[in-house]
């Protein structure tokens, strides 16, 4: 519209028309970039950038009665619904649903992973 107001008023200035077409791009690249990133890491199944893998593989091995983690994945679905599936290995007598369910509260409050599947296995 400015580029077309410039234009009616100044008829010999028609290279706005490319100028402002050129600015207009620009403008809209740089806003898609980010939603463009966000829409190929769900594609592609990627860790979320904001979940620090190490992190969270610490934390868990820092529960009481966990031994080891292992098969360790984390994707997401849509940008804000995230997904966890890992092997946890505990000691031999150790109560599995009270360590499960010590996991699974560490994994949704510390990381704000929404979905979580563990399979427990014993040492």
């Amino acid at each position: 519209m400015i580029g077309g107001a410039i234009i009616w008023y100044k008829p010999e200035w028609k290279i706005i028309d490319l100028i402002c077409t050129l600015v207009f791009s620009v403008i809209v690249l740089w806003t898609t970039v980010g939603l463009l990133r966000d829409v190929l890491d769900v594609l592609m199944e990627s860790t979320p950038r904001e979940i620090n893998e190490t992190r969270l593989e610490k934390g868990v091995c820092e529960i009481e009665e966990v031994v080891a983690i292992h098969e360790l994945h984390i994707w997401a679905i849509t940008p804000a619904k995230r997904l966890l599936a890992c092997h946890v290995k505990i000691r031999p007598e150790a109560d599995a649903d009270m360590v499960l369910d010590k996991i699974v509260s560490y994994i949704k409050t510390e990381h704000n992973i929404t979905h979580v599947t563990i399979q427990i296995e014993r040492r």
